[in-house]
C-alpha cells in the first residue's frame, strides 16, 4: 500500500487514481469540517467535492513543508468561507478575535491538551459518546465549533488551528476552553451531573 507522501508525489505527476485514494483516506474528515461550517447536507457534499478539485489544481503549490492536513484543512476552510460570503452569511470575526482571559486559559492548559473532549464518562460507550459529542458540537457558535472539532476530534494543536484560521494562539485557547463550558451547559439538559466529568 502506497504512503501518503507516495500518492502525494503520484497526483503531481498527474495520477488521478492517487486522488481517489487520497479522498479515500481523508473525505469524511473535510465533510466533518464542512458540514460543521455550512450546516446544509446537500450543500457539504458539493463542497467536499470542491475541495478535491481544488487539491487536484492546486497540489503542485504545496511544498510539503507542513503536514498535508494543515494544507488540505486550509483549502476546506477557505472553501466554506468562500460560500458563506457568496450566500452573504455572516462569519463573524469579531467574534472569533474578542479578550482573552488569561485565567481561564492558564487554568484549562492541562485540559486543552488533550486530544479528546472528556466530557462524557464511561457509562457511555464508544459510539454513543462520539454521537453525542458530535449532536454536542453541532449546537455550538461556528468558530467554537469548527475550533472544538479541529484540536480535539482532527488533532490538530492549537498552533495548526492558529495559522489555518489566522487567529492569534491565545484566541484559539479561549474559545476551545468556552466551547468546552458551551458544550457541557447544553449536555446538562439532558444528562446528570455524574454522567459528565
Amino acid at each position: 500500500m502506497l504512503t501518503e507522501k507516495q500518492l502525494i508525489d503520484r497526483l503531481k505527476s498527474g495520477d488521478t487514481q492517487s486522488l481517489k485514494k487520497i479522498m479515500d483516506l481523508h473525505q469524511d474528515y473535510v465533510y466533518t469540517l464542512v458540514i460543521q461550517m455550512v450546516k446544509l447536507k446537500d450543500v457539504a457534499e458539493e463542497l467536499t467535492q470542491d475541495v478535491f478539485i481544488k487539491v487536484y489544481n492546486k497540489i503542485n503549490s504545496y511544498e510539503e513543508r507542513s503536514k498535508f492536513t494543515t494544507w488540505l484543512y486550509t483549502i476546506t476552510y477557505r472553501t466554506c468561507l468562500n460560500y458563506l460570503d457568496k450566500k452573504k452569511i455572516v462569519f463573524n470575526i469579531s467574534e472569533l478575535t474578542t479578550g482573552t482571559n488569561e485565567t481561564d486559559i492558564s487554568k484549562n492548559e492541562e485540559l486543552l491538551n488533550t486530544k479528546h473532549p472528556d466530557i462524557l464518562n464511561d457509562s457511555f460507550d464508544r459510539e454513543e459518546k462520539q454521537n453525542i459529542l458530535w449532536e454536542t458540537i453541532d449546537h455550538l457558535p461556528l468558530h467554537q465549533g469548527i475550533i472544538i472539532t479541529l484540536h480535539y476530534l482532527q488533532h490538530f494543536s492549537i498552533r495548526e488551528i492558529s495559522d489555518l484560521m489566522k487567529l492569534p494562539v491565545n484566541t484559539i485557547k479561549t474559545h476551545l476552553h468556552r466551547g468546552r463550558n458551551t458544550m457541557r451547559e447544553i449536555l446538562l439538559k439532558k444528562y446528570s451531573e455524574e454522567e459528565l466529568i
